[in-house]
C-alpha cells in the first residue's frame, strides 16, 4: 500500500531542508561552525518530520485530541522541543564544524587558541592543543574521509564564554585556508534532489489527497 502523499510530505520536508542546508555549505567549500547544542537542535528538527509520523503517531493522544481540537498538537510540538532543548542543553560541549576535515580545521583551530592563549601548543599526530595559561586542553575528532569535525575539551566545566570566544576566532581563521571542494557535500545535495523527485512524483495529480491528508491529520 503507498505511504499517502500528505504523510510522506510532513515525514521528508524538514529532512530536505536540512539536506540542502549542510550539503550546500559543504559543497561550496565554505565551512561552517556550530556549537554541539545547536548541532542537536538541528538534527532534531530535520527528524521532526520523521518522529510526527511515526512516534507521534503510535502515541497519539486521541482522548485529548477529540477535546481540544487541533490545539492538541501545540501540547505535543511544545513538548517535543522541551525533550530537544532538555538534550541539546546536556549534551557534551563542543564545537561541530563542516566543511573541513579534522587535518584541516587543526591549523586553523591551533591560530584561534593562540588568541586566546598565546602560549597554546598543538600536537598535530594526535591533533591536540594545550592552552597551558588557561589550563584547557582541547582535541579534534573527526572520521577518517569525512569533511566535519568536532572539537571537545578534555576539561567538562568550561564557560559558555569559552566556546563562544573559541568559535568566534576559528571562524575568522578557517575562511583564509582554501580547500577543494567537497563530493560530499554534493551527494547530500542529490540526495535532497531525489527525495524532491520523490515527493513531486507521488504527489503529482494527487493534491486533493494532500490536502484531505492535511485535514485528517489536523482534526482528529
Amino acid at each position: 500500500m503507498l505511504i499517502p502523499p500528505f504523510t510522506m510530505l510532513l515525514a521528508l520536508l524538514p529532512l530536505i531542508g536540512y539536506l540542502i542546508l549542510i550539503g550546500g555549505i559543504r559543497a561550496s567549500g565554505r565551512a561552517l561552525i556550530t556549537t554541539g547544542p545547536r548541532d542537536v537542535a538541528a538534527i532534531g528538527i530535520a527528524v521532526s518530520g520523521l518522529v510526527a509520523v511515526g512516534p507521534v503517531e503510535l502515541f497519539f493522544p486521541a482522548p485529548a485530541a477529540g477535546m481540544f481540537g487541533p490545539w492538541v498538537w501545540f501540547a505535543i510540538a511544545a513538548f517535543y522541543f522541551l525533550c530537544l532543548t532538555l538534550i541539546a542543553i546536556t549534551s557534551t560541549p563542543k564545537l561541530v564544524v563542516y566543511g573541513r576535515s579534522a587535518d584541516q580545521v587543526f591549523p586553523a583551530l591551533l591560530t584561534a587558541a593562540r588568541q586566546l592563549d598565546p602560549a597554546a601548543t598543538g600536537d598535530a599526530s594526535g591533533l591536540r592543543i594545550a592552552m597551558p595559561t588557561i589550563k584547557v586542553q582541547l582535541r579534534i575528532d573527526g572520521q577518517s574521509g569525512a569533511d566535519s569535525a568536532q572539537i571537545f575539551a578534555f576539561e567538562p566545566n568550561l564557560t559558555s564564554q569559552f566556546w563562544y570566544q573559541l568559535q568566534a576566532h576559528l571562524r575568522a581563521e578557517l575562511p583564509k585556508q582554501p580547500v577543494p571542494r567537497n563530493l560530499g557535500g554534493v551527494s547530500m545535495l542529490i540526495g535532497a534532489a531525489c527525495l524532491i523527485g520523490l515527493l513531486l512524483w507521488h504527489s503529482s495529480g494527487r493534491e486533493e489527497l494532500v490536502v484531505e491528508g492535511f485535514r485528517k491529520w489536523l482534526w482528529r
